[in-house]
């Protein structure tokens, strides 16, 4: 009798519904329906869009254009009895102007482009008087037109845009990160509700198991009872059996449990007619090389080297600021002047330029000062939190090889007792009750050894896959297709 059942637990644990769902399938399942994961991504849309406006603002074309009307009225009176120059008393003039600038910032050596062009159209009204008094009315009308095209080139502060672009190359390192922070919080979600599947796969198989002994218990009991067995062990057994089932009633509530908390995370599947499997011989693949892997593939220690990244091109920006500002410009300027239609005067002129410019406050900079220590003082603290975040998972993924190298042992010699019990005839204690040489005590004892050696192995499965899943996500691996 205990034959068939210990192969009916075994077949139980390695077998389930051709409908059931592995544990792959439950992985996609969150990953496809799950609204924690869109949230996630938001913040790493919200980094891109960061991103990507930080470079625009640096090295997209920046295009102003401005335009200005308006009206001067002045009014002049000048006392000299000996000048016979004219003067303008009283002065109105009409402003129409308007500018635009074209300025574009260079990635590749910090330059900067501006061209600018200016035109106006001024228009103005005097009532010219000198000392004997009013002479005359004049007026003028002009059309200006000055177009300019620059370009600087940093030498020194802000050589190769430096400190300008130092926003946009935080915002890229801070872009990185964020993927790496979606990753983790992805993969750590991922693994607790993984311990979730393995409590419901653990509370099924403990459920079955509990179910078999309860049915084997009641068996003995009615055999017991035709073959008139005494009252004392009608009432053990009993005993035995009513134990079983607050077993039974405690094991199933905890199924119950884990049963309520997967129909949230699954909404759209039934358990019921699509229950949990996992593949109990699967392995994970172990590191022979755990200081080198680390150094390359776990995120924390990347996130950590962004870090240090991101101070070291502080460090570099505000080194940078404390040395003197000395600039390379080119320019060219055209300007053209159409005078007075009453007098047909015009001028042009056109003005090159090359200079060399040069400015350094003698008595420093305090604020950059401040900042540049702190960095520099931030460096030292980044080297030992990369130290102690690398001994800790270098520390966890150990212990945790250790513990899943023991645990195959382990389950190797639940598998070696399983297979004695195959071999032993598991009806003597109660055959030798019935005959008057055993003792219904036994026979539970029996019974009870048989269901506890099948529920301390599929605890012990499935602590060593809560294992499993624990070094593949520690190493980063748990989700490496996703």
């Amino acid at each position: 009798m205990h034959k068939i059942t210990l192969k009916f637990l075994i077949l139980f644990l390695f077998s389930h519904s051709v409908n059931a769902l592995t544990e792959s399938e439950f992985v996609q399942s969150l990953l496809d329906n799950h609204a924690f994961f869109e949230k996630e991504q938001i913040n790493l849309t919200i980094k891109k869009i960061e991103m990507d406006g930080d470079r625009a603002n640096y090295g997209d074309w920046t295009w102003d254009i401005s335009g200005e009307i308006g009206r001067i009225e002045k009014d002049k009176i000048k006392r000299n009895y000996t000048s016979g120059i004219d003067y303008a008393r009283e002065t109105s003039q009409d402003v129409q102007k308007i500018s635009t600038d074209l300025t574009k910032k260079f990635f590749d050596n910090g330059s900067e482009l501006n061209i600018s062009y200016d035109k106006s159209l001024p228009v103005k009204d005097e009532s010219m008087h000198d000392k004997i008094g009013y002479q005359t009315d004049k007026n003028t009308t002009e059309y200006l037109d000055d177009l300019k095209i620059s370009w600087t080139l940093p030498l020194l502060k802000n050589k190769s845009g430096i400190i300008d672009q130092k926003t946009y190359d935080l915002s890229v390192m801070d872009f990185e990160d964020e993927k790496l922070v979606l990753a983790e919080v992805k993969e750590d979600f991922i693994e607790a509700k993984l311990m979730i599947f393995l409590d419901w796969v653990n509370f099924d198989a403990q459920v079955e198991i509990v179910k078999n002994r309860l049915a084997l218990s009641q068996e003995t009991l009615e055999t017991l009872k035709i073959k008139g067995g005494s009252k004392s062990s009608i009432l053990t057994l009993q005993r035995s059996i009513n134990k079983t089932q607050r077993l039974l009633l405690e094991v199933e509530s905890k199924l119950q449990a884990e049963q309520k908390t997967l129909s949230v995370l699954l909404s759209r599947v039934n358990l019921d007619k699509n229950p949990l499997k996992i593949d109990w011989d699967i392995q994970p693949r172990l590191v022979s090389d755990l200081y080198g892997y680390c150094e390359r593939s776990i995120r924390d220690i990347q996130r950590i080297e962004i870090e240090q990244l991101k101070n070291k091109r502080y460090i570099e920006s505000y080194q940078n600021s404390e040395l003197a500002e000395f600039d390379f410009t080119i320019s060219a300027l055209r300007d053209d002047n159409k005078g007075n239609y009453s007098t047909y005067s015009d001028s042009s002129e056109t003005e090159y330029e090359a200079k060399l410019e040069f400015s350094y406050p003698l008595t420093g900079n305090v604020s950059n000062q401040v900042y540049l220590d702190k960095y520099r003082l931030k460096r030292r603290q980044l080297e030992l939190k990369y130290k102690d975040k690398f001994d800790d998972i270098l520390s966890d993924a150990q212990k945790l090889t250790t513990e899943l190298k023991q645990g195959i042992k382990r389950l190797n010699l639940y598998k070696v007792q399983m297979n004695e019990r195959e071999t032993i005839d598991s009806q003597s204690e109660f055959q030798d009750f019935l005959e008057g040489s055993g003792n219904i005590r036994f026979v539970i004892n029996e019974q009870d050894d048989h269901q506890e050696l099948l529920i301390d192995y599929t605890q012990a499965s499935i602590d060593y896959h809560k294992n499993r899943i624990k070094y593949d996500s520690l190493l980063d691996r748990l989700l490496v297709n996703n």
